[in-house]
Formats: C-alpha cells, structure tokens, sequence
C-alpha cells in the first residue's frame, strides 16, 4: 500500500499523466509529405548486393525508457525516497531504452549501384530484402525525407505505322 503513495498524491497523478500524455504525443509524431516536391530520376540497376545496415540510434526508446522508469521508480520508492526512486529509476529506463534503440538500428538490407540515364553511377542502401537483379529498371524520388526506389516496367518498343493496302 506505501508504494502507491505517490500516485495517490495530487502531485503523483500530475506527473504521472504528464508521463503518459508525453509518451502518446511522442509516438504519435508523424511527418506530413503532402505538398512537397520531389524529384524524380530513372536508371538500371548495374548490381544489388546483400549489405548489413547501422543506423544512427534515434535516442526515443532511451527517452520512453527514461520517463517510464522515472515513474515507476517514484512510485515504487516509498514516500521520503520518491525522488532518489525516480531518478534511479530513470537511469535503469533510459539504459535499457538505449540498449533497444542500438539493437533495433542494425538491419539487413541492399545495396544497389545504379546507372542513371544521364551516365551517372550512384550507390544507395535500402532496408529489407530486395528483389533487385542487374538490368532491371528502376525509378527514384528523392525529397525531404530520403530516397525511394521502386522497379518500373520498361517502356514498350514503339508500334510501326500500319500500311495501307
């Protein structure tokens, strides 16, 4: 029953819907990419090959962690002790956050060199296992958020005239 002191206090329910509410607008952040302009380039793929990628960890998961375990460190602590609890237990969250946040930016994914139809090599790594093969057609756009590939029919050989009889 003493543990839950500090939920029970108006102070406690602050903080802890505070917690809850910042956690919701976090991860309901989503980026808007109506309206904006991209670019849009074609070419062949020259090769694609299996590659491990590391992204840079984002850092929300050692946040969440934090906050979460702030709360619950506070609420576990008894009621002289809530702010030691809170920081400890925000320290353990944001150390198993972190951990989360490294171990989910490593994937596999491909590399694909592609020839673009102005002669231009370029190299691009994307996530997951493609089924890209040398010669296929391929269109890019690139915006504010990256580059996207996507394979594209070739364009049919053009219809001779019908002659007249």
């Amino acid at each position: 029953m003493r543990r839950l002191e500090a939920v029970r206090r108006p102070a406690g329910w602050i903080l802890f819907v505070a917690t809850i509410a910042g956690g919701i607008l976090m991860a309901a952040a989503v980026a808007a990419q109506s309206n904006q302009v991209q670019s849009v380039t074609y070419g062949s793929i020259v090769s694609a090959e299996p590659v491990t990628i590391q992204d840079k960890p984002s850092g929300k998961k050692a946040r969440k962690g934090a906050a979460v375990g702030a709360v619950a460190g506070a609420a576990i602590a008894g009621h002289h002790d809530r702010w030691f609890g809170a920081i400890a237990g925000g320290v353990v969250g944001s150390a198993v956050g972190g951990a989360a946040d490294k171990n989910d930016s490593v994937k596999q994914g491909t590399e694909l060199i592609i020839k673009l139809d102005d002669g231009q090599e370029i190299a691009i790594q994307i996530p997951g296992d493609q089924a890209y093969k040398p010669g296929d057609r391929v269109r890019l756009t690139t915006g504010s958020s990256g580059t996207k590939v996507s394979r594209v029919e070739p364009e049919p050989a053009p219809a001779e005239p019908k002659k007249a009889p």
